[in-house]
């Protein structure tokens, strides 16, 4: 099972390189081709390469009970030391709060790297995961450690509250 999420993780940080995935930013890492379609540059698809390997370390580690003992991840520490792993970037350690950090993203314009949030317990926000593509997330859950899940999902389709993009 794990071999097939592997795969399906490496298929779907490849399938970002293509021309649908890309974005234009002012860095001039992604630019349009001469015959009108667009490219990524070698350090802007090594990086997503790096991201979804640093996300890919992590399936499969179990979630954090409720003792401070426990060795494994709640959902907001999975993307705390995602983030800072991959870009040095420090989030809050509360999703609520990681709900605040950088920019608001519509739910249509998903792109492989944004945090999406979820209402699970009543709460405006109360669970965090990554956005990897074909609508589909990685996250710690309560009952399985880290997964990968879909959007789609009943379950995560109805609980969607928003999605953020940290990474530029």
């Amino acid at each position: 099972m794990r071999t097939i999420v592997t795969f399906s993780l490496f298929l779907l940080f490849f399938s970002n390189c293509t021309k649908s995935g890309l974005r234009y930013g002012s860095s001039g890492a992604e630019r349009p081709a001469s015959n009108g379609t667009a490219v990524k540059s070698q350090s802007s698809t090594n990086s997503t390469i790096r991201f979804g390997r640093i996300l890919q370390e992590y399936l499969g580690k179990p979630y954090a009970g409720r003792s401070r003992f426990d060795s494994g991840l709640d959902c907001s520490l999975f993307t705390g030391e995602v983030f800072k792993k991959y870009a040095k970037i420090q989030l809050p350690r509360k999703s609520e709060d990681q709900f605040q950090s950088g920019a608001s993203v519509n739910g249509h314009d998903l792109q492989f790297g944004d945090l999406v949030f979820f209402q699970t317990d009543g709460k405006a926000v109360s669970h965090v995961g990554v956005y990897v593509g074909h609508n589909e997330f990685i996250h710690a859950s309560s009952s399985s450690g880290v997964i990968l899940s879909g959007m789609n999902e009943k379950y995560w389709s109805k609980r969607f509250v928003g999605a953020r993009r940290v990474l530029e």
